[in-house]
């Protein structure tokens, strides 16, 4: 009988031409040489041990048509659009074209996890869970540009609000595949020193961006996201799941701790009339 644990994995990457997505793709096929990697972009892998789909994952046609592998054991969402895009197009691949995706893939799943790359930026989303809700329901792109119509967003909050919705969503999604055994999960990486970090200095402020980076003392890497995803990902973590996992060096709680919270140590009472 084989060890389930020596069977290659099949595992899809989306957003593996750079930054995260690409690190990921690399983390996997070094310490698992075997995996199979299936590796979607709108621009080709450059690590060439992975299998590329040349994909726009806003155009819910093309995804599809992909040619997916009959069998997949895992799948990374990390691909997205920053707020310098316009709003519709963020909106159409971070959360329309990401929720097509998975669920073309969760037919091809009958355990393994799928973990969603969402952002901290989700907690700027000014949106109230009615209009996420809405958002949840969009079908395609004539109904996103009207579910934009009614909320006006433009791109900086569009990005926001897709990632809040990531982050909704996949609590739902794991939810729902529970009785199947397969996991759902996101990931909310901090600012992260990748080819896109000079479009969220420009969407959100450098001066913004500047200051989260001092207080933990630098911006995070794709590697230590990539590595959270990893095990996310593994039979390592089959007992985590339905939760959001911050990667940004405890940028959080340094905001929070700004707040007055006592941090006293407790001490007992010594009766010294004894």
């Amino acid at each position: 009988m084989n060890d389930a644990s020596s069977i290659a994995r099949t595992v899809i990457v989306t957003g593996a031409a750079s930054g995260i997505g690409l690190a990921l793709v690399n983390r996997l096929l070094d310490r698992e040489p075997d995996t199979r990697v299936i590796a979607i972009d709108i621009a080709a892998c450059p690590d060439d041990r992975a299998h590329s789909l040349r994909c726009d994952l806003s155009d819910l046609a093309a995804i599809a048509t992909l040619d997916l592998p009959d069998h997949v054991d895992a799948l990374a969402n990390v691909a997205g659009v920053p707020g310098t895009a316009p709003a519709e197009t963020v909106l159409a691949v971070n959360t329309l074209g990401l929720r097509a995706l998975t669920f073309a893939v969760l037919e091809r799943m009958s355990g393994g996890a799928v973990v969603n790359v969402a952002s901290i930026a989700a907690h700027r989303n000014s949106l109230g869970h009615d209009d996420i809700v809405e958002l949840l329901e969009v079908r395609d792109r004539d109904e996103l540009r009207e579910w934009l119509d009614r909320t006006q967003l433009d791109g900086p909050a569009a990005y926001d609000t897709s990632k809040r919705a990531v982050v909704d969503w996949t609590i739902a999604l794991s939810a729902s595949l529970q009785a199947r055994g397969i996991r759902a999960l996101s990931v909310s990486p901090g600012p992260t020193d990748t080819p896109i970090l000079t479009d969220f200095e420009q969407s959100m402020g450098v001066d913004a961006i500047a200051r989260s980076a001092s207080m933990v003392g630098r911006h995070g890497t794709a590697a230590e996201s990539a590595s959270v995803i990893d095990f996310l990902l593994s039979p390592a973590a089959d007992w985590v799941n339905g939760i959001d996992v911050p990667v940004e060096g405890g940028l959080t709680a340094l905001r929070l701790a700004a707040l007055p919270t006592p941090l006293s140590q407790p001490r007992a009472r010594v009766d010294t009339t004894k």
